[in-house]
């Protein structure tokens, strides 16, 4: 095993090698680790707490398990040209660099300085979120009521000093954890199809003749967010064994895994709930649908199991996604758009250390500041960020469809399916769902101040890269 990158950050293309990087990372996952980051980024078993009920009340819709099947086609297809672009550009920037390549300097840094302002809200949304689940499970099973940010802050040095390691460890850890919080939510659905609800083992759930019924935009634009982070299967390129056969396998054996299971899992929710009674119960009582259908069918050890692990579950996506910001960081540094010495590896661990400790830094200040302010961790932090994070990153996977059309008229290899029509097709499904996000991201952050706010802030990000990269106020040479 090679302990040493030759890749750098910024990436080359034609199928080149980058030259040498004084920030060398070293390869230590191979496809089953990256998947691994990325299912755990998605954070299976808290998507089914906390997404799944969304998905269905939002929508009212009777096949709400289709909303993931749509999603997980729409994300293969934009993959295909995804991870083309990713054979012909070398780097661990994915978005940035994609675009970069495909669309110039100006519209790169844009991209760059666009995802970076997306996973750092996404970042905090996430370790809000986990205080405040952390609180409310230990007020439930010991009836101690402890600040969120306490916890909070625990999980966010817990994390710190793991991703300053190697990420071998980090995958290691969330293989384990992974392994058990998949493992308790297939039980459950298996039981549930099996035994049957309250109208048996009804299948009309996956009736794809009533798509059309309720406000199926809706439930897409909700089941969109739940597959938010397999696009970091790039972003670890530096840290891959062989990154040309490794990345492309684990995408798409991130979408297609995560597809999955969300789809069969929400459709036994809806046996166990019963089809026509589901939207109703999702409405009612969001919160506790999923442990209250694990109490009827695996009695109080299920429901415990499932509380506890759903903690697991969220610390794992929240683990993943401090080392995409810490490499986002990390290639930053090294290509002269952040601090020059924070895109330098550890001598021994070979990681983006110093990065992560910036992150973790950021991480602390901004519970800080949401405490400061009296702001709630799940109503206001996590609720207002992740949404504003998710229409950044949909934003750029649209940037990124146009980059690989532009890049490959230039560059004449390949056919045309992976280089034209699927990035194409790609471009106008996210489109429309930028469309649609825009059009209901007032309810989706809880009002239209809000999201103004959100929405200008993620312009201001966009345009300030292109702008500053027009009018040369960066040194850098390229990102």
């Amino acid at each position: 095993m090679s302990h040493q990158s030759s890749t750098a950050p910024s990436g080359s293309v034609a199928g080149t090698e980058t030259s040498p990087t004084p920030a060398p990372v070293g390869k230590g996952i191979g496809v089953r680790g990256v998947v691994f980051l990325v299912a755990a980024g998605a954070a299976p078993l808290a998507a089914a707490v906390a997404v799944f009920p969304v998905v269905v009340s939002s929508s009212e819709s009777p096949v709400s398990p289709l909303f993931f099947v749509v999603a997980a086609l729409a994300l293969a297809v934009f993959a295909v040209g995804f991870t083309r672009m990713a054979h012909e550009v070398r780097a661990a920037g994915a978005f940035y660099d994609f675009v970069r390549a495909g669309l110039g300097q100006a519209f790169g840094r844009g991209a760059a300085t666009l995802a970076l302002v997306s996973y750092a809200l996404l970042f905090v949304a996430l370790v809000a979120y986990l205080g405040a689940s952390t609180g409310a499970a230990v007020e439930f099973f010991a009836g101690v009521v402890i600040p969120w940010w306490v916890w909070s802050t625990g999980w966010l040095t817990i994390t710190g000093v793991l991703a300053y390691r190697d990420i071998a460890l980090s995958t290691k850890i969330l293989g384990v954890s992974l392994i058990f919080e998949v493992a308790i939510m297939l039980a459950l659905d298996v039981v549930m199809v099996f035994r049957g609800g309250p109208e048996g083992t009804d299948a009309s759930s996956l009736n794809p003749l009533h798509f059309t019924e309720g406000t199926p935009s809706l439930g897409l634009m909700f089941a969109f967010f739940g597959f938010v982070g397999f696009e970091a299967t790039v972003i670890f390129r530096s840290e891959a064994r062989d990154a040309q056969r490794t990345i492309p396998r684990a995408t798409y054996i991130s979408i297609v895994s995560i597809g999955l299971f969300y789809a069969f899992s929400l459709f036994a929710i809806a046996v166990g709930a019963g089809p026509d009674s589901l939207v109703a119960k999702a409405a009612e009582s969001p919160q506790s649908l999923i442990t209250d259908l694990a109490l009827t069918f695996l009695g109080v050890f299920g429901r415990n199991a499932i509380q506890i692990l759903v903690l697991v579950s969220l610390f794992g996506c929240f683990l993943t996604f401090h080392n995409v910001l810490a490499r986002f960081t990390f290639n930053f540094g090294a290509a002269g758009l952040l601090p020059v010495g924070l895109g330098r590896a550890h001598p021994r661990h070979r990681a983006p250390s110093r990065a992560s400790v910036v992150v973790t830094v950021f991480g602390m200040l901004a519970i800080a500041g949401s405490v400061m302010l009296g702001l709630d961790p799940v109503l206001d932090v996590y609720t207002w960020f992740s949404g504003a994070a998710t229409l950044g990153i949909i934003v750029l996977m649209a940037f990124t469809s146009l980059a690989v059309m532009a890049y490959f008229r230039g560059h004449e290899r390949g056919s045309w399916l992976t280089t034209f029509i699927a990035p194409a097709v790609s471009l106008m499904a996210f489109a429309g769902l930028i469309f649609l996000v825009v059009k209901n991201f007032p309810l989706l952050v809880g009002g239209n101040g809000v999201a103004v706010a959100l929405i200008s802030l993620l312009t201001i990000a966009l345009v300030g890269g292109v702008a500053s990269s027009v009018l040369g106020k960066s040194s850098a040479a390229s990102i």
